[in-house]
């Protein structure tokens, strides 16, 4: 997997704001196993405000979510947001990608999240502005992507952004297999956020509270009973176990004692 590093022009940004994006940009390159994506500065025009996204409100614990499942069902300040994400793809000349791959987006108040999924590879993003400041936002994506057809369990993570290097706001968007029916962060407080789910894909924007280091994506089946449980901030590539394919393959982790199967994934 690979993560998307956009230098912001600091010119454009406050003095502040510059100083700590050089920070959070310098401790993920010294902390490379991390994978995950850092929420980065960039001045832009696109503005991606609290509008409803195109379909049916969604309550979720209290609070008022925004779901859309297609290039069709876009608002247009949520399209703005995700031709954003589209020109910072292009920037790198990464998964060529347009709307009509869009698998999910989820909006929460100045918050947009994508997905965006092709026959080969993924592009996924976030894109945050809040009112009077500049965009920011994170990236990741693969253009090849060999495992496509497998999943290290139940669940795999995609992108993590946060406003605290462990912690604070989040956005997480992934795949999971047929065998989930509920995905739930649990903040590490006592708080939780249910993940919006379509077609074996996830977006979710943390609600509430601020998310601790101790959170944890929890999945249900459709009895309600739990199965599985992980760390949000553990590195994506970091598993306890092997995964191996229908023919014995290693798709996951490291060859050795204990390999699981890994789960089919189908849209």
């Amino acid at each position: 997997m690979k993560d998307i590093l956009d230098t912001p022009a600091e010119r454009e940004l406050p003095p502040a704001t510059a100083a700590r994006m050089r920070a959070d940009l310098m401790t993920s390159i010294r902390r490379p196993r991390r994978r995950r994506a850092v929420r980065l500065g960039i001045a832009t025009v696109a503005t991606a405000a609290a509008v409803v996204a195109g379909v049916a409100m969604v309550p979720n614990d209290g609070e008022a979510g925004h779901l859309a499942m297609g290039s069709g069902e876009l608002s247009p300040t949520l399209h703005q947001a995700l031709k954003q994400c589209l020109r910072w793809n292009a920037q790198h000349e990464r998964l060529p990608v347009s709307m009509d791959d869009l698998s999910v987006a989820a909006e929460q108040g100045h918050r947009v999240l994508a997905l965006f999924m092709t026959e080969t590879g993924y592009f996924t993003c976030d894109v945050s502005r809040p009112p009077h400041e500049e965009a920011s936002g994170g990236t990741s994506g693969e253009r090849v992507w060999p495992q496509r057809k497998w999943l290290p369990g139940p669940i795999q993570r995609l992108l993590l952004t946060s406003t605290d290097f462990d912690g604070g706001d989040v956005a997480v968007t992934g795949r999971v297999s047929a065998r989930v029916h509920r995905l739930v962060l649990e903040h590490g407080d006592g708080h939780t956020t249910t993940a919006r789910m379509v077609n074996g894909v996830f977006g979710l924007l943390s609600e509430g509270a601020s998310v601790t280091k101790d959170a944890e994506l929890v999945s249900y089946d459709t009895t309600g009973a739990e199965i599985d449980r992980r760390l949000l901030f553990r590195p994506s590539d970091e598993f306890d176990n092997c995964y191996v394919d229908s023919s014995g393959t290693v798709v996951y982790g490291e060859p050795g004692a204990d390999c699981r199967p890994a789960e089919p994934w189908g849209r």
